[in-house]
């Protein structure tokens, strides 16, 4: 397993507290960035309530010091892209909901991999395989350069009955 990045916060087991361990990493963009370059990851259990969802991500997104406006879309697995939890929280921001194959999933190398998703899913991690995997690209061209993934930038948080996890995407390329 790869050693941790040191911009991370630390995974506590449930959402961050606020304070200065969910400051932005140096370097990232200062909280007016408007980019469409992040994607959000929720992993969830089936039930999930919307207001439960989007309390984790404003948790997400106020540790970075970004808006939503900021994110390009929510990605989890295809077998939760019907939760009308996680449907909710994505139409209630304007962001596609983007659906991963669980063995897609499984290919991704994360940092806090999960025993519980990968015998209930089939795979080791939703919210950080979901927000680094590579967005479809919006090209039809054949010598079009594969988007690349996207950069861990929050790690995974918890609430009671969802993951959440932040990526940055190269703003080229992608949907």
């Amino acid at each position: 397993m790869p050693s941790t990045p040191p911009e991370l916060p630390e995974h506590t087991g449930g959402p961050t507290p606020p304070g200065p361990q969910t400051r932005p990493p140096p370097g990232n963009p200062p909280p007016h960035h408007s980019a469409r370059d992040l994607v959000v990851g929720i992993g969830a259990r089936p039930g999930v309530r919307t207001r439960e969802v989007l309390a984790l991500i404003d948790h997400g997104l106020r540790a970075l010091g970004v808006s939503p406006a900021s994110v390009r879309a929510l990605a989890t697995v295809d077998v939760r892209a019907r939760e009308p939890g996680l449907r909710g929280a994505a139409a209630h921001h304007g962001w596609p909901l983007i659906a991963h194959p669980a063995a897609l999933l499984a290919t991704v190398d994360v940092l806090h991999p999960s025993a519980a998703a990968a015998a209930a899913l089939g795979t080791p991690s939703v919210a950080e395989a979901a927000c680094q995997l590579a967005l479809p690209t919006t090209s039809t061209r054949a010598d079009t350069v594969p988007p690349s993934p996207g950069r861990l930038i929050l790690r995974k948080q918890t609430s009671p009955r969802a993951t959440l996890a932040i990526a940055r995407h190269p703003s080229t390329g992608c949907a």
